[in-house]
C-alpha cells in the first residue's frame, strides 16, 4: 500500500507522526510519500517541499503569499499524480489539502482522507455540504464535531485526540525543573507566544509589557518562553531576553513545570488543557484579517480549545486590542487566585478526548480502498 500524506504546519506535524507510526507497526509492506515536518521525518518520510513555505496564520498572510503557495501546490499535486498512491491523507491545514483533494477525486482514482475535521463549527459553516464530495472519509479529532457530522451525513470517524493519550500529567516536575537550571522552589509562568513567525510578532509587544510590568512585582518568578527550532524572539521580546530564560522544542516539557501559562490560540491550549495547566489565552493578528473573520467567518463566541471544548468560560481569552500588557497582568493576577478551580475544571477535558480507535487507522484505510 502507498499512502501519500500532507502536513502543513507544527501541529499537523505532530498528529501526522502518530498516524505514520500507527501505519507502519499495522502494515508490514506500506511505502509513505508527502510533506512533513520533523517529527514525521523521523517516521521516515522525506517531505517533498518544508512545510514552513505554507504556514501561514489568518486571512491577510496567505493572499500575500497565495501565487508562491498555489505554485507549490501545483507540483505537489503533479508529484502525486505521477507517484498514483493508493490513499492521500491531508493532515489538518485543510485550505491547503482541500484544493488537493478536489483534483485528485476529479482526475484520478486516488482516495481521499482529511485527518482533523476542518473547523466549519467555527467559521464558514456551509464548507459541510461539500466534505462527502472532497473527502472519502474525515478523521475527526473532538467528540461534539461527531453529532455535527452525522447531521449532514458526512462520512467520519471519530479517533479522539493522540495528546490525550500521550501527553502525560505525570512528568517529574523536579526533574525538568533541574534539567534546564530553575530553581525548585521558583513559581513559573510559561509563555507560549506561537509557533508561526507572524504569530509571534504581533504577540511581543504586549508580552514584553506585561513581563517588564509583572517581574517589578514578582523579581523572584521564572517567567519561560518557548519556542520551536524554526522560530526566534522578535522586537521587544528579544530585548527582554536577559529578563526571561528561552527554551526551544520543549514545549510540553515547560508546560509540566509551569504554573501558569500565557498561550497563542491553536493546540497548545490544548496541551495546556490536558496538563490542567491555568492559562490565559491571547490571540492578536493582522486587523484586516480579524475584521473579516470576526464579522463574515466566525461562528463561535470561544477562540481557545478549552472553552470550545467545555462550551464554557473555564479560561481567560484576550483577542486583538484586549491583548495588552496590562490586560494579561490583570487576567494572570487573577488565574493565579482560582487556579486550583481552573484546573478541576481542565482536568475534566482530557477524559472527553481520550482516544478509542486510534490504532484503527489501519483498518479503516483498507475499508476505504474496498469500497
Amino acid at each position: 500500500m502507498k499512502i501519500a500524506v500532507c502536513a502543513g504546519e507544527k501541529s499537523g506535524d505532530a498528529l501526522g507522526q502518530e498516524l505514520l507510526a500507527d501505519l507502519k507497526k499495522n502494515n508490514e509492506n506500506i511505502k509513505i510519500i508527502g510533506v512533513g515536518g520533523s517529527l514525521m521525518e523521523s517516521e521516515g518520510l522525506k517531505s517533498f517541499f518544508p512545510i514552513n513555505e505554507i504556514s501561514y496564520m489568518g486571512l491577510i498572510d496567505p493572499l500575500l503569499n497565495l501565487r508562491k503557495i498555489l505554485k507549490i501546490r501545483k507540483n505537489f499535486i503533479n508529484f502525486l499524480k505521477k507517484e498514483s498512491p493508493d490513499i492521500f491523507i491531508g493532515i489538518d491545514s485543510p485550505s491547503f489539502n482541500s484544493g488537493i483533494c478536489k483534483v485528485l477525486r476529479r482526475d484520478t482514482n486516488i482516495k481521499t482522507v482529511q485527518y482533523v475535521c476542518p473547523q466549519f463549527w467555527a467559521w464558514r459553516y456551509g464548507r459541510v455540504h461539500k466534505f462527502n464530495s472532497l473527502y472519502h472519509k474525515i478523521f475527526s479529532l473532538f467528540p461534539f464535531e461527531s453529532e455535527l457530522l452525522k447531521k449532514h451525513g458526512v462520512n467520519f470517524s471519530y479517533v479522539g485526540h493522540p495528546l490525550a493519550k500521550n501527553l502525560s500529567c505525570d512528568s517529574n516536575e523536579k526533574e525538568l525543573k533541574k534539567n534546564f537550571d530553575i530553581p525548585l522552589d521558583k513559581k513559573v509562568i510559561a509563555i507560549l507566544p506561537g509557533s508561526r513567525k507572524s504569530e509571534i510578532k504581533h504577540h511581543s509587544k504586549p508580552l514584553a509589557d506585561f513581563i517588564n510590568t509583572y517581574k517589578k512585582e514578582n523579581s523572584d518568578v521564572e517567567i519561560v518562553v518557548a519556542l520551536n527550532k524554526e522560530s526566534d524572539l522578535q522586537g521587544e521580546l528579544k530585548q527582554l531576553s536577559k529578563k526571561i530564560n528561552v527554551i526551544y522544542n520543549s514545549t510540553q516539557k515547560v508546560l509540566a513545570i509551569c504554573d501558569l501559562a500565557i498561550v497563542a490560540s491553536g493546540t497548545a491550549t490544548l496541551e495546556a488543557a490536558i496538563l490542567a495547566k491555568p492559562m490565559v489565552v491571547i490571540y492578536k493578528s493582522n486587523k484586516f484579517s480579524n475584521f473579516i473573520l470576526s464579522n463574515f467567518f466566525l461562528k463561535t463566541k470561544f477562540i481557545s480549545l478549552p472553552n470550545i471544548l467545555s462550551q464554557e468560560k473555564i479560561v481567560f481569552e484576550l483577542r486583538q486590542n484586549q491583548v495588552s500588557g496590562k490586560e494579561i497582568f490583570e487576567k494572570v493576577e487573577l488565574t493565579f487566585k482560582n487556579q486550583k478551580d481552573i484546573s478541576f475544571k481542565l482536568n475534566l477535558i482530557k477524559d472527553s478526548l481520550l482516544v478509542t480507535n486510534l490504532n484503527k487507522f489501519s483498518n479503516a484505510l483498507k475499508e476505504i480502498l474496498e469500497k
